[in-house]
């Protein structure tokens, strides 16, 4: 079943790519992960946990917001695989401030910008779920892509 998990996001993604047709909410723009490591460990990981997550999430909203019809059974498996992600990410919290602490200021600094992309990245999951579990109607005037910013 994870193979068709696999196939399907490639399948969609692909597709996502080649589609021309973008209008108002669909005009969002990816975050972009971190471009270099911090060099510490447990800040390292919280962000790509997080970037994980969010590509998951992206790709699922992008999918919907285009009118994709997405079977039962694969949103099902997106929304375990989320919420495993998540229970993983919960693991590294509570080392980052002993890291941090202790490290270097350049890598202090480097941590502090991991660390904010990784808040933009959460915020987009903060809103995506609030917009979809309160449902279409209650947060249309909500724009997702403003955050990015």
């Amino acid at each position: 079943m994870k193979s068709s998990l696999k196939i399907f996001t490639c399948f969609i993604s692909f597709g996502i790519f080649l589609s021309t047709t973008e209008t108002g909410a669909q005009n969002q723009e990816r975050i972009t992960p971190p471009g270099k490591p911090s060099k510490v460990k447990s800040i390292d990981d919280f962000s790509n946990h997080c970037f994980e997550i969010y590509n998951t999430v992206f790709v699922y909203d992008s999918l919907v917001q285009t009118g994709v019809e997405i079977p039962a059974e694969i949103e099902d498996e997106i929304a375990a695989d989320i919420e495993a992600r998540i229970d993983s990410l919960s693991d590294i919290v509570p080392d980052m401030i002993g890291e941090v602490d202790g490290a270097p200021l350049m890598r202090k600094l480097r941590a502090a910008g991991s660390l904010n992309k990784s808040r933009k990245a959460i915020t987009y999951m903060l809103q995506f779920t609030k917009k979809y579990t309160l449902g279409n109607g209650e947060a249309e005037g909500e724009n997702i892509s403003s955050t990015e910013n």
